[in-house]
């Protein structure tokens, strides 16, 4: 019997963990060995392993899982960015939602058919993984050869711990769990996870529960609102360096999540959003204007202006003065509070 075709159970798992990693090597040895590269769902972003993605209710996560998905299936670039190499197949567990809902949301991010949807798996149940969830999941990875699997979200498939010591090491045996099949199955497992309340400095720290669940996984997203109502997507790996993507959920059309920055770029989120509330209230402006209003460096403006323009965000009239789109205006004036889940 071949190591994928064993039963999971407690015993198999730890025998998975000795099979994967030995007990004893010397330091030479490792140094010398050539051992792989990750393996990358969507490259540069989603390696092969565990990744939680954290955020808020009603911060869009399950939109975001939804069109990861899609993109997976279908062949598309993630956020439009993010490519992958060859359609893949999903097995998608949505736990907080039934056929009907799923059945809205496809029709809004996807407004035409398409036949590739047939590599996307929807299932709506799951035991806990502790009571035989991740003995299902196994099975059903040993003979479905998936490369993507999306459980929304964890605490459908989570089992309530005691007191705090318990707690932690509760959720890091579950998490590891998840963990582990992601190694034997060799695919990427996205779990959807809420944050805390309270906000932290560091995003590791921002996810809800105990350590134990950052802890035994491969690497944790957490979206992050912001009052603007862009979004702010933190990425921390083992594998791979730290990213910080500025994102946005569109209620127009095309719906759904758009990358609208990366690294240094977000930070100059804030600088955007002064430009859009100025404009919002006083456009049309003149770049000099704006910088003037804002007391900001003119070159930097006119750069963060074009930047909105190609966003579709602003448009600038013959004048040379620059204003709010129309689809800009509608979004400001609605937010996305309707489809923030």
């Amino acid at each position: 019997m071949r190591m994928s075709e064993q039963p999971y159970t407690p015993a198999s798992a730890k025998k998975l963990v000795t099979f994967w990693s030995p007990v004893k090597l010397d330091g030479y040895s490792i140094y010398r060995h050539d051992y792989p590269p990750p393996v990358f769902l969507f490259e540069g972003l989603l390696a092969n392993g565990l990744t939680i993605l954290a955020g808020r209710p009603k911060s869009g996560k399950s939109w975001l899982t939804l069109a990861m998905a899609i993109d997976a299936a279908m062949q598309r670039a993630f956020l439009g960015r993010f490519r992958i190499e060859r359609a893949a197949k999903v097995l998608y567990f949505g736990l907080e939602e039934g056929p009907a809902r799923t059945h809205n949301r496809l029709r809004k991010l996807l407004p035409k058919p398409d036949i590739q949807l047939q590599n996307i798996e929807f299932r709506y149940t799951l035991n806990p993984l502790v009571d035989g969830g991740a003995a299902e999941l196994n099975e059903l990875l040993r003979t479905g050869q998936y490369d993507l699997l999306v459980i929304d979200t964890f605490l459908k498939v989570a089992k309530a711990g005691g007191h705090n010591r318990d707690a932690t090491r509760s959720e890091y045996a579950e998490i590891a769990q998840l963990q582990e099949l992601a190694q034997r199955h060799k695919l990427a497992i996205v779990l959807v996870d809420h944050t805390r309340k309270m906000g932290a400095e560091n995003g590791l720290d921002t996810v809800s529960g105990t350590t134990g669940k950052t802890a035994a996984c491969d690497a944790v997203w957490t979206l992050r609102k912001q009052a603007s109502g862009d979004s702010i997507l933190d990425i921390v790996g083992r594998e791979m360096e730290d990213q910080t993507l500025g994102v946005r959920l569109m209620t127009g059309e095309p719906f759904g999540w758009h990358l609208i920055g990366e690294g240094a770029e977000v930070g100059m989120s804030e600088a955007r959003q002064e430009i859009v509330e100025l404009l919002k209230d006083e456009a049309p402006l003149a770049p000099v204007r704006i910088a003037g209003l804002l007391r900001k460096n003119a070159v930097t403006i006119r750069r963060l202006l074009q930047k909105l323009a190609v966003d579709d965000v602003v448009r600038k009239d013959r004048s040379g003065k620059y204003y709010l789109t129309a689809r800009e205006q509608r979004e400001r004036a609605n937010g996305v509070n309707e489809w923030d889940w």
